[in-house]
């Protein structure tokens, strides 16, 4: 049985896992690794991270807690905190809960990643960012490039986080953290577990997209950047072509009216995959 569950098959709480890795004097080797993977399993398994913190730190930690010191990436956040401070923190904390810092940095960058994209959107630019959501992000990716540049992030972690928040990752904050290097589209599209699944999600992101860059709307240069951007990622335009020939070939045999939506959405994505 799991290390991460108690008497009767109860899964153990923080607390219960950190006290039995204090009563334990001797060191074992092979009972330390099962309780770290226990640890991280754990950790996998919940959804709100402010609660996790709160039971391992206690009440004492509201106002010095890393949900609260990354806060999703605010601006007022970063302007108390450095990065290498934040950094440490996640050290600190890696260490109390008993996991590798590589591993809950991860989780802690994707669970702000996760809290961004949630945030209201503009409904005429639904794969894009807010102006609001832009600055949270990039504050958040600075701590994210830090913990990177420190050996402190792991990126399979990170990805396979992302992906648990598929239906509200936004396809700008996606391509953010393509150009800002914590991961790149192609790994971060290998990580997914449904290969066909996660094309279809990025050609209905990327077709969106495209109809943006058409209706002319305030954001298009970044739309332009981002979809030219994506596009010269192989894996990407390989994919995305063979899924707009067969969109293309259907909307000719229905007869697509010229200035729709999938008029425009063609005409966008062929302009950048004949480049």
């Amino acid at each position: 049985m799991s290390d991460s569950r108690g008497p009767g098959g109860r899964r153990r709480s923080w607390a219960e896992l950190l006290a039995g890795r204090v009563k334990r004097q001797k060191y074992n080797p092979e009972r330390a690794q099962k309780l770290k993977e226990s640890a991280v399993r754990l950790l996998r398994s919940r959804q709100d991270l402010s609660a996790l913190l709160l039971e391992v730190e206690g009440l004492q930690c509201k106002k010095s807690c890393l949900s609260n010191l990354i806060d999703c990436g605010s601006s007022e956040a970063h302007a108390n905190h450095s990065s290498s401070f934040i950094g440490s923190a996640l050290q600190d904390q890696a260490s109390r809960l008993g996991v590798p810092v590589g591993v809950f940095s991860a989780t802690m960058v994707a669970s702000g990643v996760g809290q961004i994209c949630a945030a209201p959107v503009d409904p005429s630019h639904p794969v894009l960012l807010t102006v609001e959501q832009r600055k949270k992000l990039s504050s958040l990716l600075d701590v994210a490039q830090y913990v990177l540049a420190h050996n402190m992030f792991s990126r399979l972690s990170f990805c396979q986080e992302l992906w648990k928040i598929q239906n509200s990752l936004l396809l700008e904050a996606v391509w953010r953290l393509h150009v800002q290097s914590i991961v790149s589209l192609q790994q971060l599209l290998e990580s997914h577990p449904d290969m066909r699944g996660v094309g279809a999600w990025l050609f209905r992101n990327l077709c969106c997209l495209c109809e943006q860059i058409e209706a002319s709307c305030q954001h298009a240069d970044v739309a332009r950047a981002m979809l030219s951007g994506m596009f010269t990622t192989r894996r990407v335009a390989v994919d995305v072509l063979q899924r707009m020939l067969i969109f293309a070939l259907d909307a000719l045999a229905a007869g697509v009216q010229e200035e729709s939506s999938t008029h425009k959405t063609l005409r966008a994505a062929g302009r950048f995959l004949l480049r």
